[in-house]
């Protein structure tokens, strides 16, 4: 009973750091290779301690790590835990230069085989029964106790080896699905930024069919209008391509300035959706370090979702407002809109999220982005049908 429990023991002290390597790659899939490998070196490594200093260290199953290392052909991990094998071999008074030839001679197999790509199909069984063969030389004397480890030995690694190539299986179906998912999350981006490209090219298209140039009402009232689309449309494209890459320059300004010139820009889409505007001015210049038409583009876009989010609601209202606190200036975008529910407040900052029909998904992504390259926060409180309140923490120069 007590070797039934001394080998049940050392076969948890190797599969639990497997699992955990396996298991920490699947949900780390930004993971370079060489850091995979290095994870699973110190898991190898791992093992055969627990299984040599925890466990038993009379079994051969600290062996095990030994041959996933080879099948793995991490070559520099195999010579050191053959090392730390034979160094524990020797303190168990295991003549040194019998055993140093045996584990040589299994490395020089490997080199031979690994050459000749017939690592996996051979390697497994030759290693087993190398072993097999090298421990019972070692314990001639006490065959009774020797047969039960060898053939343990043998079993337990096919087993181990067996669930290994499942997991693995099931990891590698694991990182699959989430590559399908993030190149269908891409598709499904790039077919909406397309699609909010088309719209402004398809208006372009439409003014320049009815353009006359010797019409001079026509100059006057069509080539604003395809100057706003081309610009529009550029703006979508930059934020396509920057929004995981915002660039800022920064210079002291004035932050009630800056949200009174965003103000008067929407006054005419705000009035036109009969939209109660209210704004608390303090008054007072309040300076930080920013980038004056970034920032202009975070609270314009904060703006018209407000504008957005009171579609269809009677007696739509905004309160913009802000207080300085800690050295920071707090403001908050208040609208009596429809809200979002939890989940669509848990995704709010994902790239690419979106609930609008013909969003990009770009714009509070790349807003938080930006106010945290100004050391700032960005934060949505909002209940369904409740209202959302965005707040936005700068901090404030400090002269």
């Amino acid at each position: 009973m007590n070797i039934a429990n001394n080998i049940i023991v050392s076969i948890i002290y190797i599969i639990f750091p497997i699992l955990c390597y396996l298991f920490y790659v699947s949900y780390n899939e930004m993971f370079s290779k060489k850091t995979n490998n290095l994870f699973l070196e110190i898991a190898l490594f791992t093992s055969t301690y627990l299984c040599i200093k925890v466990g038993n260290g009379t079994l051969m199953l600290f062996n095990i790590p030994l041959l996933i290392s080879y099948l793995k052909n991490r070559k520099t991990c195999s010579l050191i835990i053959s090392g730390i094998i034979i160094y524990h071999y020797i303190l168990l008074e295991y003549n040194p230069i019998f055993i140093t030839l045996s584990y040589l001679l299994i490395y020089i197999i490997f080199l031979v085989l690994y050459k000749n790509k017939l690592v996996k199909k051979h390697f497994t069984y030759l290693f087993i029964t190398l072993n097999m063969f090298f421990y019972l030389l070692y314990n001639i004397n006490n065959l009774y106790m020797t047969s039960i480890n060898i053939f343990s030995f043998a079993i337990i690694s096919i087993i181990i080896l067996f669930v290994l190539k499942k997991a693995e299986s099931i990891v590698s179906i694991h990182m699959s699905v989430k590559q399908l998912e993030n190149s269908k999350e891409i598709r499904n981006s790039l077919f909406k930024i397309t699609h909010e490209i088309k719209n402004p090219i398809a208006v372009c298209k439409g003014y320049l069919d009815m353009f006359d140039k010797n019409n001079p009402k026509h100059v006057e009232k069509f080539i604003p209008i395809i100057q706003s689309e081309i610009n529009r449309t550029l703006t979508i494209m930059n934020d396509f391509m920057e929004f995981s890459k915002v660039k800022l320059d920064l210079d002291i300004m004035d932050i009630e300035m800056l949200l009174e010139e965003v103000l008067i820009s929407l006054d005419n889409l705000i009035n036109s959706k009969h939209i109660n505007l209210n704004y608390e001015i303090i008054g007072d210049e309040i300076f930080i370090n920013g980038d004056y038409n970034r920032l202009k583009q975070v609270f314009v876009n904060l703006l018209k979702n407000s504008v957005e989010a009171l579609e269809n609601i009677n007696n739509g209202k905004i309160d913009v407002n802000y207080i300085v606190e800690n050295n920071n200036i707090i403001i908050n975008i208040k609208d009596n809109g429809i809200g979002m529910d939890s989940e669509t407040l848990s995704k709010i900052y994902e790239a690419f999220y979106t609930t609008k029909n013909l969003g990009t998904g770009l714009g509070v992504s790349l807003s938080k982005e930006i106010i945290e390259g100004h050391h700032g926060n960005i934060e949505y409180i909002s209940e369904v049908n409740n209202g959302t309140n965005v707040k936005v923490t700068l901090p404030l120069v400090d002269f």
